[in-house]
């Protein structure tokens, strides 16, 4: 029997002996080492749950612009390929996009290609490229500049001799050449386009070396306000080179002969690249010339000109064009 109690005695104390333990002053660190753990445990899990939120998260956007990165190449590779040009040709104004855009509008522009070789023709009617459009955005003088030239040589018959003096940036003198005109372009630049009837000079006009009384008509057509001031490369000079070059142009001219000129009005003045003349002005520009036709053009808005009034001496700020039509007595 008291085997039998001894036994239960060691089962009992071998079951009892870790809740003593637990409670016994002496270990009660042991509940807050348990407790610790498991709040540090349970920490852990949360901050690894954030961490894969986080961590799907950039995934998913890093996917994201991979996916854009491969469409602009897509797209880069398309162009390249040569097959989106072709798509473009074939298609319509809907087919530009920015790219397009900024590549026709470069290279309809004056530092362009055609620029480049010179072949830009400072067209009248300036046209902006835009993402599924064009638009026109300005008209220059010469819309009215080229007709007045034109009508005002309907007085010279075919097969006379005209000289274009400013002629590059212009096809003035290609299409009197093709008329039958004898035309020779004058101009620091050597004109880019041949035909039988159309020569070409280079050099400052007012050191031409030509013989006098040989044109039945000259053309200025917005070149007198530049010469002499250093634009288009040309070497600077001191005093009225404009005025000596109309005195020389005068010089050229058959008695009886046209001058054709065109150039900007207003407020007179000077910079660097332009003048702008006043009445006074064009009065000690055209001097020994008798002036039959003189009008003045006036810009009202970006792309729009008309006749100006009584009021075009008037000191309003618009931009203004005279044309003028003459006759060397």
């Amino acid at each position: 029997m008291s085997r039998v109690k001894q036994a239960l005695k060691r089962v009992a104390l071998f079951i009892l002996w870790p809740l003593r333990r637990f409670f016994d002053p002496r270990f009660a660190g042991i509940a807050s080492a348990v407790q610790a753990n498991i709040n540090a445990t349970i920490e852990a899990t949360e901050m690894l749950g954030r961490s894969l939120d986080e961590l799907q998260a950039r995934v998913d956007a890093g996917f994201e612009e991979q996916q854009r990165q491969i469409e602009a190449t897509r797209d880069e590779a398309s162009h390249a390929s040569g097959r989106y040009f072709e798509r473009l040709v074939g298609g319509s104004v809907g087919d530009i996009d920015q790219s397009v855009a900024h590549l026709l509008n470069y290279a309809s522009s004056h530092r362009g290609f055609a620029a480049q070789r010179d072949l830009w023709l400072n067209p009248p009617l300036s046209l902006a490229y835009e993402p599924g459009g064009v638009r026109l955005t300005n008209v220059n003088e010469r819309i009215v500049e080229i007709p007045h030239v034109y009508r005002a040589l309907a007085r010279v018959t075919p097969g006379g001799k005209i000289a274009d003096v400013g002629a590059a940036e212009s096809l003035v003198a290609l299409s009197l050449a093709m008329l039958g005109y004898e035309v020779t372009a004058v101009d620091l630049r050597t004109y880019p386009f041949e035909h039988p009837h159309l020569r070409s000079v280079s050099g400052p006009v007012e050191e031409w070396d030509e013989k006098p009384e040989t044109f039945d008509a000259i053309i200025c057509l917005s070149t007198i306000e530049h010469i002499g001031l250093g634009a288009y490369s040309e070497e600077a000079k001191d005093g009225r080179t404009d005025v000596e070059a109309m005195k020389h142009m005068r010089e050229l001219v058959k008695p009886g002969g046209l001058l054709v000129l065109t150039t900007r009005f207003g407020t007179a003045g000077v910079d660097e690249f332009q003048r702008t003349y006043d009445r006074p002005g064009l009065e000690e520009l055209l001097e020994g010339w008798q002036v039959d036709e003189l009008k003045i053009l006036r810009r009202d808005g970006d792309t729009s000109w008309s006749l100006a009034d009584g009021s075009a001496d008037a000191d309003d700020g618009a931009e203004k064009v005279v044309l003028v039509t003459a006759t060397r007595p």
